[in-house]
């Protein structure tokens, strides 16, 4: 009997100990996904939450340092992988960067929490991510389109970035998004204190009687392909900014977002204003990127504003306008200006800037008198048809 019951024991506490071993089968890709965005500690840096789990801590870290790779490449609101196409191509090199994810880690926090959960471990950490290299290594595979890349085959356009209202702090998130966009490789165009809109600019603004943007009066006189308005707001603990991207050409939106920075408290509020830039950066450029890449294939916009008279005014205009379909297979938009002032917002392929668009337009042009280029600053031209009369609008 005695032999029995020690038998019974021994079988219990077998069945226990089976019953609470862990089986956990490794895979490629991550056991879980759950991550979140914490902050953009740098241009190139993201700081992500993120968690694993596993029989042990060890084996939970490692699969929080996949999961933590697969936030930058996939995940969130601003994922690398942006289409089902790229996500294709990238499979193989995906695996191989959730192989050795700890080249891609610059840091990693102490433990966050920890939990049993079904016989495993459950930990979470806070890791910096290198979002460049990942970049770098999907652009040299030829999966995503390098910025240089882009850069040759169109040209990165050109950005003035504004402030909107938020006092001195908004000047410093104007100064970290310029920042921002300069090691993203794009041209940015400052305006100096004191600048005043180009009187061209003012005097097409006020003929064609819409309701005038300074900003974007300001970037047509730059010259900037792309604007951006920025607008802080915050507390003793945490920043926000609101950025707006615009094309100027046309006015078309091409991007908003808000970035936020992490709460706590600091000496100097600007460094919760640059963490909100850092944040919001990642999201425009994204944006700008995509809406760029789609112009390569349709065409960049480009807004011709043309000075006649008011005998010629009528068949100047039918002129430049036959002039301007042959050169774009896209409807062009006309806007008012008047009897001898006329506007045009058109979308040309393969054209770099405003001045070629000029010298395309003197050899297609068949109206009255020759165009003359009264200005050009990136893609914004200004000409005049000088005919027999005199032009009515005056630039001083």
């Amino acid at each position: 009997m005695r032999k029995f019951l020690v038998l019974m024991l021994v079988l219990a506490l077998c069945l226990a100990g089976c019953s609470n071993k862990c089986d956990f089968k490794k895979q490629q890709t991550p056991a879980l996904y759950e991550a979140t965005f914490v902050e953009s500690s740098g241009t190139g840096e993201m700081m992500i939450k993120a968690t694993g789990i596993g029989c042990s801590v060890e084996e939970a870290l490692e699969e929080a340092k996949k999961t933590a790779v697969w936030f930058v490449l996939e995940g969130g609101d601003k994922p690398i992988l942006k289409t089902q196409a790229e996500k294709t191509r990238a499979y193989g090199l995906e695996m191989q960067m959730y192989a050795n994810p700890v080249k891609y880690i610059r840091w990693i926090s102490d433990i966050k929490s920890k939990k049993k959960e079904g016989g495993k471990t459950k930990v979470t950490y806070l890791f910096k991510i290198d979002v460049a290299m990942i970049q770098q290594e999907l652009a040299a595979a030829e999966i995503i389109t390098s910025t240089e890349d882009l850069g040759e085959s169109m040209g990165l356009p050109t950005v003035s970035v504004f402030a909107d209202k938020g006092g001195d702090f908004a000047k410093t998130a104007v100064s970290a998004l310029q920042e921002y966009f300069q090691d993203n490789s794009f041209e940015v165009y400052k305006a100096a204190q004191g600048d005043t809109v180009n009187k061209i600019v003012a005097k097409m603004a006020a003929l064609e009687g819409a309701e005038t943007d300074p900003m974007h009066d300001m970037a047509l006189s730059l010259g900037t392909d792309v604007y951006a308005k920025v607008n802080y707001s915050g507390s003793g603990s945490k920043a926000s900014v609101a950025v707006e991207v615009f094309e100027t050409a046309s006015g078309k939106m091409l991007g908003t977002t808000t970035g936020f920075s992490a709460e706590r408290r600091v000496s100097d509020a600007n460094a919760l204003v640059q963490e909100a830039v850092n944040d919001a950066g990642a999201k425009v450029v994204s944006q700008i990127r995509k809406e760029w890449m789609e112009m390569v294939k349709k065409g960049k916009p480009f807004k011709v504003a043309v000075l006649s008279n008011s005998t010629d005014g009528a068949a100047v205009d039918e002129a430049l306008y036959g002039a301007l379909k042959e050169l774009s297979s896209r409807p062009i938009k006309r806007q008012a200006g008047g009897k001898s002032t006329f506007s045009y917002i058109v979308y040309l392929k393969d054209m770099p800037n405003a001045y070629e668009l000029f010298q395309a337009l003197k050899k297609a042009y068949s109206g009255p008198g020759q165009l003359e280029k009264v200005s050009d600053a990136g893609s914004f031209l200004v000409i005049k048809a000088a005919g027999n009369g005199e032009i009515e609008l005056t630039i001083e």
